[in-house]
C-alpha cells in the first residue's frame, strides 16, 4: 500500500471480495479498509449465490494509519 499510494500516488484503492471469503474480510478491515457497499447475489457456486462486498481505502486514511505504527 505505501508503494500504491506514495510512489504511484494513487487516491483510492478498491477491492471486490467474495462475501463467503472471511479470511480476506478479515484481513482487508484488519489493514484499514473500509465496507463501501455490497452487489447482492453476483456470483454462483457451489449451488449458492453470494454478494460481492467491496471495500476501500483513500490516501488520507492510509497515511492516518501509517502515521499510528
Amino acid at each position: 500500500l505505501r508503494y500504491y499510494f506514495e510512489e504511484l500516488r494513487y487516491q483510492k484503492v478498491t477491492v471486490p471480495i467474495h462475501s463467503y471469503n472471511t479470511a480476506s474480510i478479515h484481513l482487508h478491515e484488519r489493514l484499514g479498509f473500509k465496507l463501501e457497499g455490497t452487489h447482492r447475489r453476483m456470483g454462483f457456486t457451489h449451488g449458492d449465490y453470494f454478494d460481492v462486498l467491496w471495500y476501500g481505502m483513500t490516501v488520507d486514511e492510509f497515511q492516518s494509519i501509517s502515521k499510528e505504527t
